[in-house]
């Protein structure tokens, strides 16, 4: 019988502390939240987050990069290329509208419009990325499926439709709830007047 690996111990611990401070995070914004209540929800000692992080700030990054990386790969579907122009836009503009308006998402991107000062290179980075990366997305299948348009443009164009006044409702609201259905519905809207400037009568 093959041996079972043990598990990294130190990365066990890192994993930890992300897990723990994303909810501190979450919960208390980074001004309010507590180093200290991050070791109590992981376990472990201050001695070892500041060895794996160097402080708060560093355990702030750190989690916001594994914030960003979950984001981005929930951000679009896995496999569109068998799709048409229509299905596979609406499956692009389903998935990114569920991210985008997930609460752990929207509570993260208020933590880092309000922290945009302290940290701005990170700031950014998670505020574009995660666009450029739909952006791609769309831009591929429009060319692929409507050679006609500006790809780049009307990918821009389809990501604010996407967003609407959804996602800026949401962000200032945390009550805000768009249902799957209405969430499917509007998909369906902006991905049918797309659809249609790609085939004009």
């Amino acid at each position: 019988m093959d041996a079972v690996p043990l598990v990294d111990r130190g990365l066990a611990r890192k994993q930890a502390f992300l897990d723990a401070a994303r909810q501190v995070f979450l919960a208390n914004g980074y001004e309010q939240a507590s180093v200290n209540d991050i070791v109590r929800k992981a376990g472990g000692s201050l001695a070892t987050l500041y060895a794996q992080f160097g402080n708060k700030e560093g355990l702030f990054l750190a989690t916001l990069k594994e914030q960003h990386e979950l984001l981005l790969a929930a951000m679009t579907p896995a496999r569109i290329d068998h799709l048409n122009l229509e299905d596979g836009l609406q499956a692009i503009g389903e998935q990114f509208l569920r991210a985008v308006l997930s609460r752990d998402n929207l509570t993260f991107l208020r933590l880092v419009i309000a922290e945009g000062r302290k940290f701005p290179d990170s700031a950014l980075k998670y505020m574009t990325s995660g666009g450029e990366r739909v952006r791609s997305v769309v831009r591929n299948h429009l060319a692929k499926h409507a050679p006609a348009l500006d790809a780049d443009a009307t990918a821009s164009f389809f990501i604010e439709a996407l967003r609407s006044r959804h996602h800026y409702h949401a962000l200032v609201d945390d009550g805000y709830v768009l249902s799957d259905g209405a969430l499917i519905e509007h998909v369906g809207r902006v991905v049918g007047f797309f659809s249609r400037c790609a085939r004009p009568a």
